[in-house]
């Protein structure tokens, strides 16, 4: 198993550089839940430390990514289940 599977199902944080649709830039350390599809596009959802709340990251516009050593302040099945209850609570149905 790659290296970064063994991170993210340990948990640890990812820290990453972001351009989002106006082409702004910034860094960010997220808590990875989880990769899916939207579309035609891949979206990383994590819990992004600067803005304390859940985001959704196109990973075409993840210019770096770095796993870090420090691990997210949960574990990752209640980092999921907290994700899956703020979607539902904006109204998206998920499986």
């Amino acid at each position: 198993m790659p290296a970064r599977h063994r991170a993210r199902r340990a948990g640890h944080k990812i820290r990453i550089r972001y351009r989002n649709e106006r082409d702004e830039g910034s860094e960010r350390v997220v808590w990875p839940t989880m990769i899916g599809y939207a579309e035609t596009v891949r979206l990383l959802a994590a819990w992004c430390e600067l803005r304390q709340d859940f985001r959704h990251f196109r990973t075409d516009r993840i210019s770096a990514a770095a796993f870090l050593d420090e691990r997210i302040g949960c574990r990752p099945a209640e980092l999921r289940s907290r994700w899956k209850r703020h979607m539902e609570a904006q109204g998206l149905r998920l499986p």
